[in-house]
C-alpha cells in the first residue's frame, strides 16, 4: 500500500535531523594536556608492568591454583548457613563452604581486574603516578582525588580514563 505521506521522513531519517539537530550536543573539548599526560602515564614503567600483569590476567587460560584462606569457623558458619537458605530458594543441594569462599575470592579478583583495566587510578599507587604527573606538566585541574579526600565516585567529567 503506497505511503500516504511520500515526503514524511522515514523512521531513520528522523533519527539522523534529530541526532545532528538538538540531540547532537558536541562533547566539551578535552584539556590541553590530557593526551599527552596520558601517554607520559601509558609509558611509566609501573604502568608497563601492570598492563603485563593485567593481559597475563586476562588471557588467563590454565588450571585454577589451590589457596588456603583462614577464616574464623563462627564466618564460616555463617557463610554456610547463608549458602543453605540461598541454595533451598532456588532448590538446589547447597554448595559446600570450600566452593563458596572460592566463588567470592574469584568474583572480588575478577573485579579487581575490571577495575584496574577500566580506570587504573582507582589504585592509590597509580592515582598518585597520575597525579604527580598531572604536577609536572603543570595540570593539577587533571589530578585525582586520593586517601581520605577520595569518595571512590569518579569526577564528574568521568575521570581522565
Amino acid at each position: 500500500m503506497p505511503e500516504d505521506n511520500p515526503s514524511a521522513p522515514t523512521a531513520d531519517e528522523a533519527l539522523s535531523a534529530w541526532e545532528n539537530g538538538a540531540g547532537n550536543t558536541p562533547d566539551a573539548p578535552p584539556h590541553p594536556k590530557l593526551a599527552h599526560i596520558k601517554s607520559l602515564f601509558a609509558a611509566h614503567t609501573d604502568v608497563c608492568s601492570l598492563e603485563d600483569v593485567l593481559s597475563a590476567a586476562m588471557n588467563d587460560a590454565g588450571e585454577a591454583a589451590s589457596v588456603t584462606v583462614e577464616v574464623q569457623p563462627g564466618l564460616l558458619a555463617l557463610l554456610a548457613h547463608i549458602e543453605k537458605l540461598d541454595s533451598a530458594r532456588v532448590g538446589r543441594n547447597p554448595a559446600p563452604p570450600s566452593r563458596v569462599l572460592a566463588q567470592i575470592v574469584s568474583n572480588h579478583l575478577e573485579n579487581l581486574l575490571h577495575t584496574i583495566v577500566t580506570d587504573p587510578t582507582s589504585h592509590p599507587h597509580y592515582a598518585e603516578l597520575w597525579n604527580d604527573l598531572c604536577a609536572a606538566e603543570g595540570a593539577p585541574e587533571l589530578a585525582v582525588p586520593t586517601g581520605d579526600g577520595a569518595d571512590r565516585t569518579p569526577p564528574a567529567e568521568g575521570g581522565p580514563f
